[in-house]
């Protein structure tokens, strides 16, 4: 019998990774385009200024960001005037945490027999798909530049309700195919 892939290993690097990428590449749109701008970073334009890459990244770890803003806020109040970057490194530090206890959540399910690797594919290919429309579409459908923490927040929360309600349905339906067997 092939190993399965261990998640709760390759679920840490591989978001992780996402992770640094995507907001990497949206702080840099970011403050490349406040730089340029005549109104710079003593106007509002740096409350407006959100690029679809680092919304993409918060929106697919949403909990570690909440996460890492509490961590980071001691940090701003002690030493105000921080870099953007040095400010969300709390959050990226929770990324691999958060994937962690998710992927170990999903072994245990596959050794279980309740979920298949393709299931897990599937499931991970939707919610990548999902969070790159919230990212991109958040600002255009809503009309607010910050919207896109919310729609994490709510996205997540309906995840989990999903998440709990489908386990509920899918045992009772292994139960009733076991007693029919």
């Amino acid at each position: 019998m092939p190993a399965q892939l261990q998640l709760r290993k390759v679920l840490p690097i591989s978001q992780t990774l996402l992770a640094v990428a995507f907001g990497g590449w949206g702080l840099w749109e970011r403050i490349t385009s406040i730089n340029d701008s005549w109104l710079g970073w003593n106007s509002t334009l740096r409350f407006h200024v959100w690029p679809w890459p680092f919304k993409f990244a918060v929106i697919q770890n949403t909990p570690a960001f909440l996460i890492g803003l509490l961590l980071s806020w001691p940090i701003d109040s002690f030493k105000p005037g921080l870099p953007e970057w040095v400010s969300l490194l709390p959050s990226l530090m929770a990324v691999p945490l958060l994937w962690y206890l998710i992927g170990a959540w999903l072994d245990r399910k596959r050794v279980l027999g309740r979920t298949s690797g393709e299931t897990v594919a599937l499931i991970f290919g939707i919610f990548t798909a999902v969070s790159l429309i919230l990212a991109v579409g958040s600002g255009w459908i809503f009309g607010s530049y910050t919207t896109f923490i919310p729609l994490g927040i709510v996205y997540w929360i309906a995840l989990a309700i999903a998440t709990y309600l489908l386990g509920r349905h899918w045992a009772r339906v292994a139960v009733q195919y076991e007693l029919f067997r």
